[in-house]
């Protein structure tokens, strides 16, 4: 999908964290008054102009054509509909701009007979909700209808078209219980919503489409509802539903969580006898900590058979895509893991399943998503969301023999790009980060930028047996070595970058573990943090979360065990360590009413709550981790309460008494996502918000000491030549003269993202003012 990227790393802490070889900067209080000046120290280039990212399958017409989507990158940035000719060649039929044409097409096309293409984008559209599009032979576009939140919003699937020219799909999200639709779309562009869900026993989210029978019933699946059955699924499993043409839904099958899987993420497929085929992408018994997923079939009354139940091996695990179906009733679809971890296109028989092919090296493809398609001849095409010769996709064949021919149609920005964490800044004022994507292989890579002038590639992630989409914030040693958390297959691991550019991995975390990003470390050499996920205690199924200590040998040792009661669980935002070598940090729920604690955990490994939250005006569900002042004050942000229910800005005194100092006040910093703090020798506080500012594309605060809220800057949306960036998710630094650096996820010349200085300009010309408000 046109990945949330909002969720591909959180930001964490950055000044507090930079003590243990960078010089300690003398930071001066910013002037609250005075308007700032971006200066874009680095653009980032998302994609080169033919897309990036291809998520969706293809469709194919008479000629051997092949049609798709990419959802990222573009000439608009916004993702591109593509044309591979039977030679090979790649044309870009339509770039979105991320306007009102459209932004981020996850699903994928269809074809009528006058070689029309059809197809939804999850964003973008008049009201910035997703659109229905149809895009000619010559590549002009038509809007044909633009979401609204009351008639379904952000769909990800694709469409299926009747005789008639009426199209059908489904939304995940919008609808009147906010839960997803199942919608009819008229040739004249009038919308009909058949079905809302509503969360409950009839299914809720459905990330696929639609199958449509000879009597015009529909078919899907969704990812929650059905029957809530505690731990493995609060909110209910998924089902697979029925919906007949006058509007009524049936639940033709609930999941359970257990052996028979969990959702369907990929939708069903349907054969001439009625039957319904599709896959889950958890539960069954294999060996995945929540199943490694299921081949499944449900009767015409509901009877679920379970065909295949993956086991996390060489037979892969985790399938997200739906089935494909040849003449003879052999299902084809693709699955994550396998022997080398990349991914794996399968059959399955009567004597079973099959691995046809093992992606290999990433330059084959990598992690394949999107449901097959199946041609006369019996070859197979398909797009892996990675890999290929630039790391940012591909699109493949595959023949009756298993021989695979690649269409290396996309390319990922080399220089890096999606800069999700924060900043480290030297002595000699050089900069450091990470992109969650791009380089050599578009996995990632850590960047130093000069103060003089000019950039350097320190590190290129390469994925397989090392880390890859470094995720947060670096910390640095007394040698200038760098370390962070990056992702892998399935779980994450630490990471050194020497100063000559060597990387070592550290430490490998189990699968599902999810480190948090923010890690501290001491003057001996060892490395601190916390897991979301992991431990021994159940939260939602899954580990309540750890905190770690990692020694200079590679030994971890578990320090403490969340029990998500009262202690709290599923930590967040890492750990700050103090003089004495107690860790401080937040678990995301847990407390005495589940909205998450702060807590403190001593050298032995004894947790003290310190603070937990009510999810009222004392804000709850905290996404971030703290700083800590030399009085021992903590500061944090938390994602809801407070209010307005947009999430606050807290102190902890050292007693374990809260002041809420700031709330926020929608529209002015909605969607907020607070990033982690920054504090200045004056006790201002600076933190970015996603959203919010005078333009809604995210702002930098400051909050005073009294608690007067400030905003410094805020980001204008737009790409392109001379643009600023846009929707800064991590912290923000400070140096000796009140300038304030920072990047933004987005935006810049080819909307790869920037890293901005903001500097205090009394008289500059097309700057924002200031805007204020004050402690409640």
């Amino acid at each position: 999908m046109a990945r949330d990227k909002a969720n591909r790393g959180n930001s964490f802490v950055a000044l507090s964290r930079l003590s243990f070889a960078m010089v300690a900067l003398a930071i001066v209080p910013a002037s609250a008054q005075a308007p700032y000046t971006e200066t874009v120290l680095k653009s980032f280039a998302s994609s080169a102009p033919n897309g990036v990212d291809p998520l969706a399958g293809i469709v194919l017409d008479a000629a051997g054509n092949i049609y798709g989507t990419a959802t990222e990158g573009g000439a608009g940035s916004g993702g591109v509909v593509y044309k591979v000719d039977a030679a090979g060649k790649e044309t870009v039929l339509y770039s979105f701009s991320g306007g009102a044409d459209g932004k981020d097409p996850q699903g994928g096309v269809i074809l009528d007979s006058a070689g029309n293409l059809y197809g939804t984008t999850t964003f973008g559209g008049a009201a910035n909700w997703g659109v229905v599009y149809k895009l000619d032979p010559a590549g002009n576009e038509t809007v044909l209808h633009s979401f609204a939140a009351v008639e379904g919003v952000l769909p990800m699937s694709g469409l299926i078209r009747d005789a008639a020219g009426n199209l059908y799909g489904t939304t995940y999200n919008g609808g009147p219980a906010g839960q997803g639709v199942v919608f009819k779309l008229d040739p004249s562009g009038h919308q009909t919503v058949l079905y809302a869900f509503t969360g409950g026993a009839d299914g809720g989210y459905p990330s696929s489409g639609v199958v449509r029978d000879d009597a015009g019933n529909l078919y899907g699946t969704t990812a929650i509802g059905g029957p809530p059955l505690p731990p493995a699924c609060n909110s209910g499993c998924g089902v697979v539903y029925k919906l007949d043409t006058s509007g009524h839904e049936t639940v033709l099958h609930a999941f359970a969580g257990g052996a028979d899987g969990v959702g369907s993420a990929g939708g069903v497929i349907l054969d001439a006898e009625g039957y319904l085929y599709g896959t889950t992408a958890r539960g069954g018994t294999g060996t995945c900590e929540q199943g490694c997923g299921t081949v499944f079939r449900v009767d015409a009354a509901g009877k679920e058979t379970i065909l295949y139940t993956f086991m996390g091996g060489n037979d892969g695990r985790n399938p997200q895509a739906g089935l494909t179906m040849g003449a003879s009733g052999t299902l084809y679809g693709t699955a994550e893991g396998g022997v080398s971890g990349r991914g794996l296109v399968f059959s399955m028989d009567a004597a079973g399943l099959h691995v046809l092919h093992a992606f290999a090296n990433g330059r084959d493809g990598n992690s394949p998503k999107a449901t097959l398609t199946l041609d006369a001849e019996g070859n197979l095409y398909g797009t892996t969301e990675w890999g290929g010769m630039s790391g940012a996709g591909a699109v493949y064949k595959l023949d009756t023999s298993g021989q695979e021919t690649i269409f290396n149609c996309f390319e990922g920005g080399r220089q890096g790009n999606d800069p999700l964490g924060g900043l480290l800044r030297d002595a000699a004022g050089n900069l450091y980060g990470t992109t969650f994507y791009g380089g050599l292989t578009n996995q990632g890579l850590v960047y130093k930028i000069y103060a003089a002038g000019g950039e350097k590639v320190l590190y290129n992630f390469t994925g397989g047996a090392n880390v890859s989409n470094p995720l947060g914030d670096l910390i640095a040693d007394a040698d200038g070595n760098l370390y962070g958390i990056g992702s892998l297959t399935a779980s994450g691991g630490l990471y050194k970058i020497a100063r000559t550019g060597q990387e070592t991995l550290l430490y490998t975390f189990p699968n599902s573990i999810e480190p948090d990003p923010g890690i501290a470390r001491d003057a001996a050499g060892n490395l601190y943090g916390a897991t979301a996920r992991g431990g021994e205690n159940r939260c939602n199924g899954n580990g309540c979360g750890v905190v770690y200590k990692l020694d200079p040998v590679g030994q971890l040792t578990t320090l403490y065990r969340f029990t998500g009661g009262a202690d709290g669980g599923n930590p967040s935002g890492g750990v700050v360590r103090d003089a004495e070598g107690n860790l401080y940090g937040t678990t995301t729920f847990g407390g005495a009413t589940n909205w998450g604690v702060v807590y403190k955990v001593d050298p032995a490994g004894s947790e003290t709550v310190l603070y937990a939250f009510a999810g009222g005006t004392d804000g709850g569900a905290p996404s971030q981790g703290v700083i800590r002042d030399a009085a021992g004050n903590l500061f944090g942000t938390t994602s809801l309460g407070g209010a307005t229910g947009g999430g606050v800005v807290f102190e902890l005194d050292p007693a374990g008494h809260e002041s809420v100092l700031y709330t926020s006040a929608p529209p002015l910093e909605y969607d907020t996502n607070y990033s982690s703090l920054t504090l200045d020798a004056g006790g201002n506080l600076y933190g970015t918000t996603l959203g919010g500012g005078t333009a809604g594309c995210g702002a930098v605060y400051q909050i005073a000491p009294a608690g007067q809220y400030t905003v410094l800057y805020s980001f204008t949306c737009g790409s392109g030549e001379g643009s600023g960036g846009h929707e800064p998710q991590g912290p923000v630094i400070l140096d000796s003269e009140g300038n304030i650096y920072g990047v933004a996820a987005y935006g810049g010349s080819h909307n790869g993202g920037t890293v901005f200085k903001l500097s205090p300009s009394g008289d500059a010309a097309g700057v924002p003012p200031a805007t204020t408000g004050s402690k409640p």
